[in-house]
């Protein structure tokens, strides 16, 4: 009878610990293993990084986008989104309303918010347009400009889009 009784409580816990484990892993931590250079050298290729999914909403688990947010990306928050079926680490360096400048004098360029940032001719062509960062949406960038895709190439990221920032790296 006590054997029973332990048994069942040990089943309890187990079942308890993994209902939790489960909650946290869809809706608030995930853990990523970092592969391409994009991100250095602030997150190297192989590291593993951090992501807390409810800083900025409730993640629709198995989804691209959140259910609701109760907060936006900041600048300079690392953040996390999909685009092409492919989860991706940029940094947040510009937000809803943030003013875009354009020059062309000595090779195609981006200023925003004191950053110049290189462009080629087709990102220019893509992007010359906007002078704002448009409502609900951010400016992300890899911080290896060099070699990184991303919303020079693809455009601006929505908010709802935008799955965790990046906690530990």
């Amino acid at each position: 009878m006590k054997k029973e009784i332990i048994l069942n409580f040990i089943i309890k816990i187990l079942i308890i610990t993994l209902a939790a484990a489960i909650i946290l892993k869809l809706f608030v931590i995930e853990f990523y293993k970092i592969s391409g250079i994009s991100m250095e050298p602030a997150i190297h290729s192989g590291s593993t990084i951090t992501v807390n999914k409810i800083s900025y909403g409730l993640v629709i688990p198995f989804s691209d986008r959140t259910l609701f947010n109760w907060s936006r990306p900041e600048r300079n928050d690392i953040i996390v989104y999909m685009y092409n079926n492919r989860m991706i680490i940029k940094r947040c360096v510009a937000t809803a309303g943030d003013t875009l400048e354009y020059s062309y004098d000595s090779g195609y360029n981006l200023k925003v918010n004191g950053l110049t940032v290189p462009l080629s001719k087709q990102q220019y062509e893509n992007l010359k347009n906007n002078t704002s960062v448009p409502e609900n949406t951010v400016f992300a960038l890899g911080d290896n400009f060099a070699i990184s895709s991303d919303s020079r190439n693809y455009g601006f990221v929505p908010v709802n889009n935008v799955l965790g920032r990046v906690l530990c790296r």
